[in-house]
């Protein structure tokens, strides 16, 4: 492959700050806060999910009231009623016999009711407790991860504009390769292989997958010198020693 021994030593360089640019960016996926902001997180959707329920059971829940509380009414309108029949029906023993039953009922039920009503009100209590303590919660949650966001801002921005700072200097071993394509394959290579797109040939082995080579294989590298590629690992090998920079 003909290249010159300033895109070689562009090429070298490019690979140089393409792996600190790397390692600092391993370095910002890394932040204990990061992990620490996506646990707060795991643990306000598993509380969202709490209050959802909890409020689906609290609608319920008043709805049962609701409506106990609507029966009974209507039980002790029935009663009333029954009561004035029995107080107006004189000497009429089957109509005070008809309608005392009826109160009876009416009046058992409503002793029912007494204790069904105490309990939704009870579990309405513990529900209405529940949602203040998630409320509480929540609002822990929030300030960690607020807390937390700011300290990966900091330390995130600072590793961000080391980063940052090797971009003039990329641009300039781009414009130096000038060459789109040879540009395009070591970026191609360099995502395939972690990065490192470029070895060397250090006598019969590449200097990166550690592979040997016959004599044959070795003067047909030699023979595409000053660039070749690794016939094992596939990166773009530095043949001649005089272009290693």
């Amino acid at each position: 492959m003909q290249v010159t021994q300033e895109q070689i030593a562009a090429l070298l360089k490019l690979q140089a700050i393409d792996s600190e640019c790397a390692r600092l960016n391993k370095q910002l996926d890394e932040l204990p806060q990061k992990m620490a902001i996506l646990d707060v997180r795991h643990k306000k959707a598993a509380l969202a999910e709490k209050r959802r329920t909890i409020v689906g059971m609290h609608k319920d829940t008043q709805t049962q009231l609701a409506h106990a509380e609507g029966e009974d009414a209507d039980l002790a309108r029935k009663s009333k009623v029954a009561q004035d029949l029995i107080d107006t029906a004189g000497g009429d023993y089957r109509s005070i016999t008809l309608h005392s039953k009826e109160l009876s009922g009416y009046q058992k039920r409503r002793d029912t009711l007494v204790d069904e009503i105490a309990g939704y009100k009870e579990k309405l209590a513990q529900m209405e407790k529940l949602e203040g303590e998630i409320d509480a919660i929540e609002a822990s949650l929030c300030a960690k991860e607020e807390k937390l966001i700011a300290e990966y801002r900091a330390k995130g921005g600072e590793i961000l504009a080391r980063v940052n700072q090797f971009k003039p200097e990329r641009d300039r071993m781009v414009a130096f390769v000038n060459d789109s394509k040879l540009l395009a394959t070591y970026e191609r290579i360099a995502k395939a292989k972690g990065g490192v797109a470029l070895s060397a040939l250090n006598e019969n082995a590449c200097t990166v997958c550690r592979t040997t080579f016959d004599h044959s294989r070795v003067l047909g590298l030699r023979a595409e010198s000053p660039l070749s590629v690794c016939p094992s690992c596939g990166r773009l090998m530095v043949v001649d020693k005089k272009y290693r920079g």
